[in-house]
């Protein structure tokens, strides 16, 4: 993607144990939205969206898991309002109340924008639309960019398979739905994802299979860029 004069760019930096991505979408001159916020990684996307004048409008929550929400409170503490599916506040507004064992503190924090099916966001002339695809968790949204191809997709898809069903008040059922959504935009559309690598529609071969509603859904593992749990 080109970086001239009010050109959209998406950058991406990682964060926190469980390598989750922090992505900055910036059109120069003119704002910037942070998608998730692991661990310090939301530092590097500030300040590269600041060397662009693109000044922080908002943070996006995919979802409401811990590692993608674990300096929240920090962004919010800055002024900037906090989007996300109001499904996932519970886990938002107590992090560690989830029945894990964190390996650090996790502040709660509020959503200020919900964002529900159909909702469109913008910076300037770029349009942002919100579809929500439940499964991983029950909030879990996905930020289609039409003018740009691309998706960000938190957990629900990455390079390798689906996201896990592991955590209480994630669904296989809705996954699978939510899934074969996405499997249908075009095969150029490039995915960024909550953990891993980008990829496109057309690069995870294992999505054709889900036209058979029988095929079983190939989920996320360490093998295919799996996360990795913190060390006990």
């Amino acid at each position: 993607m080109s970086e001239g004069t009010n050109s959209p760019v998406v950058r991406r930096f990682v964060g926190g144990p469980l390598h989750t991505m922090c992505y900055a979408i910036i059109v120069p001159g003119v704002g910037s939205i942070i998608v998730d916020a692991p661990r310090d990684a939301w530092r590097a996307a500030l300040e590269s969206a600041e060397t662009l004048d693109a000044p922080l409008r908002m943070a996006i929550a995919t979802h409401g898991h811990w590692d993608h929400i674990t300096d929240m409170s920090r962004i919010h503490d800055l002024g900037v309002p906090i989007a996300g599916n109001p499904a996932d506040q519970y886990m938002m507004s107590d992090p560690h109340g989830q029945g894990l064992v964190l390996p650090f503190v996790v502040e709660p924090v509020q959503i200020d924008r919900p964002l529900r099916e159909g909702e469109r966001l913008a910076i300037g002339n770029l349009d942002i639309h919100v579809l929500q695809t439940p499964g991983h968790t029950p909030g879990s949204i996905t930020l289609w960019l039409p003018s740009m191809d691309v998706m960000f997709t938190g957990d629900t898809l990455l390079k390798g398979g689906a996201g896990h069903t592991a955590e209480p008040g994630s669904s296989i059922e809705a996954l699978g739905a939510s899934v074969r959504r996405l499997a249908a935009y075009p095969e150029a559309t490039t995915i960024y994802a909550g953990h891993g690598g980008p990829t496109t529609i057309g690069e995870e071969a294992w999505l054709a299979t889900l036209s058979d509603p029988d095929a079983p859904l190939v989920q996320w593992r360490a093998s295919n860029e799996r996360r990795k749990r913190p060390a006990s």
